[in-house]
C-alpha cells in the first residue's frame, strides 16, 4: 500500500546563493554562440601537406595513390 507522503518543495542552498546572478537567464541557451561549424572537422593545413609529402615518397604506397596525393598536394598549395 502506497503511503501518502508530503512531499516539501527544495529549498535553494544559501552557500550557494551568490551563485544565482550568474545562473541562465530563463530562455536563454547555456553556450549561445556555440562551437563554429565545421572546427571539430578541421585539419591544420600543415599536417594535410606533411602526410601527403609522406604518402608520395614512401615506396609501399601504390602509385594510383602516390598520384592522388600529388594532385590533392598541388589543389592544397594552390588553394583550390
Amino acid at each position: 500500500m502506497p503511503r501518502n507522503r508530503k512531499v516539501r518543495a527544495k529549498k535553494p542552498d544559501p552557500r550557494y546563493r551568490h551563485l544565482r546572478r550568474f545562473q541562465f537567464k530563463k530562455g536563454q541557451s547555456g553556450n549561445p554562440k556555440g562551437r563554429p561549424k565545421g572546427s571539430r572537422n578541421k585539419v591544420s593545413h600543415r599536417t594535410a601537406m606533411d602526410t601527403l609529402v609522406k604518402l608520395i615518397h614512401s615506396k609501399r604506397t601504390p602509385a594510383a595513390l602516390q598520384l592522388k596525393a600529388a594532385e590533392t598536394f598541388i589543389k592544397l598549395a594552390v588553394g583550390w
